[in-house]
């Protein structure tokens, strides 16, 4: 079964690296102790061979070392695993021999190839204990060659290293179980500041979305991802506040009309009427559910837009070519306002025509609806390496600041009741915006004090805004 936990688990993990870090020391310090036992041993039996070759290199003769065999004991007094034999080259009868195991040491000697000065590890036929051996020549005045070999027992060093081992591993279990109760209480420290979200988390509701994580305490880890989160509600709450804006602006653009249409064919139907007073009750009312369907397609439009729902049939097209054909189209408009439409420069552009056409209609006619009677409309198109622009000025009244940031809003109206009376549904810029969210690219407008007011659209060329 897989734990759930995440602490648990980040303790376990942390336990196993301390159990594989503590098997990798014990193994070296293993390793480290037996090779310096086995080095302090050797120093011990070289130092011995040396002092037994000073003693009998000034013995005279055989008789003369059985006769100073006390000499030679003190060789090995006090060390009950050093064993001591001495006897002439190529015998395994020992001319001096203090231990069954010195005695063996000598048939070792025979049987086994002992290079000069070199040591050879054995085992004690009688009691297995392991042995280290190393054996020296020295010759007596008389001329004689003798073998000095000098043993030692090593059963105490297997003991000690033996002793290591059982107490390394049966403090292992003790030791894992405090390194992952450890673990678990810092990792359990450690993701404290983990609440905070969790919290906040749970104070946010479609009501309350004002909660906020505090970043100061935070670790450097989690500033990233505090500020994340909170620029995460910024945008929600935006978004809820915005909706709850357009839901108010929906249902009062809604109200109106509605309310016109009821009102009129009430007090037309409460009493008889003519057939040319219903005839025009019927145009009156056609008039109004023009407006509603527009309102109606244009909302279907924008929510297509938002869910990416709106099919772009991108071609390379002229935007100047687009400009001129949405201009002669409303020429005849901007005629009766003594306006005159211009359009100058060109760009190429891989986008959709119709969705073009649709944007550059809705700032055209902003911009012959509010500009100044018998002031000139100029579309300017140019391009550079990365972007095409397309470029809507007029002159007329100023927007104010407070307003150009967000006249691309949802029935978002500087003049609501000119605009509606214009027959604006103020969703033009709206469309214009969520246009060129289709194609990557940005829209954006100035307004100087002289009265010019200028809409930018700038689209990425080639296949950037794909």
């Amino acid at each position: 079964m897989r734990l759930k936990s995440l602490s648990v688990r980040l303790a376990l993990w942390v336990g196993l690296l301390g159990l594989l870090q503590g098997a990798g020391v014990l193994w070296f310090s293993y390793l480290t102790m037996q090779q310096e036992l086995g080095s302090q041993r050797r120093l011990v039996l070289r130092d011995k061979v040396d002092h037994a070759q000073q003693l009998i290199g000034d013995m005279p003769d055989d008789a003369a070392i059985r006769g100073k065999a006390f000499e030679l004991v003190d060789l090995v007094t006090g060390h009950a695993e050093l064993h001591l034999a001495i006897a002439r080259q190529g015998s395994t009868e020992p001319t001096v021999a203090f231990s069954r195991e010195a005695s063996e040491s000598l048939r070792r000697l025979k049987d086994d190839i002992w290079g000069t000065d070199a040591f050879l590890e054995w085992r004690a036929q009688t009691s297995d204990a392991p042995m280290l051996s190393q054996a020296g020549a020295v010759q007596l005045k008389s001329g004689e060659a003798y073998e000095i070999v000098v043993t030692i027992d090593r059963s105490e060093d297997q003991r000690l290293l033996r002793s290591l081992l059982v107490t390394a591993l049966t403090a292992a279990p003790f030791g894992l179980a405090v390194a992952i109760g450890s673990a678990l209480a810092i990792v359990i420290l450690g993701l404290r500041p983990l609440r905070r979200f969790q919290k906040t988390a749970t104070d946010i509701t479609a009501r309350n979305l004002s909660a906020r994580i505090a970043s100061r305490g935070l670790p450097t880890e989690l500033q990233g991802l505090g500020h994340a989160f909170n620029a995460m509600l910024e945008r929600l709450d935006d978004g809820v506040r915005r909706l709850s804006e357009f839901s108010e602006d929906l249902a009062h653009e809604l109200r109106t009309p509605l309310a016109t249409l009821l009102g009129r064919t009430q007090v037309v139907l409460s009493q008889p009427r003519t057939v040319e007073e219903l005839t025009d009750l019927l145009e009156n009312n056609v008039d109004e559910l023009q407006r509603l369907s527009r309102l109606v397609s244009d909302m279907l439009f924008l929510a297509q837009a938002d869910n990416a729902q709106t099919a772009v049939a991108r071609r390379d097209l002229d935007l100047a070519d687009q400009a001129r054909t949405v201009a002669e189209f409303l020429q005849l408009l901007a005629d009766e306002r003594g306006i005159k439409i211009s359009v100058q420069g060109s760009a190429r552009v891989t986008a959709d025509g119709g969705l073009v056409q649709r944007a550059i209609t809705n700032l055209l006619s902003n911009a012959v609806r509010h500009g100044a009677q018998g002031t000139p409309v100029t579309v300017t198109v140019s391009s550079d390496a990365q972007n095409a622009t397309l470029e809507v000025a007029n002159q007329g009244e100023p927007i104010a600041p407070a307003h150009l940031g967000r006249i691309f809003d949802r029935f978002y109206r500087v003049d609501s009741s000119r605009a509606r009376d214009l027959g604006g549904t103020g969703l033009g810029l709206a469309i214009v915006k969520a246009i060129m969210g289709l194609h990557g690219g940005e829209v954006a407008a100035t307004s100087s004090g002289s009265g010019e007011t200028r809409f930018t659209l700038c689209f990425p060329r080639g296949d950037q805004g794909r």
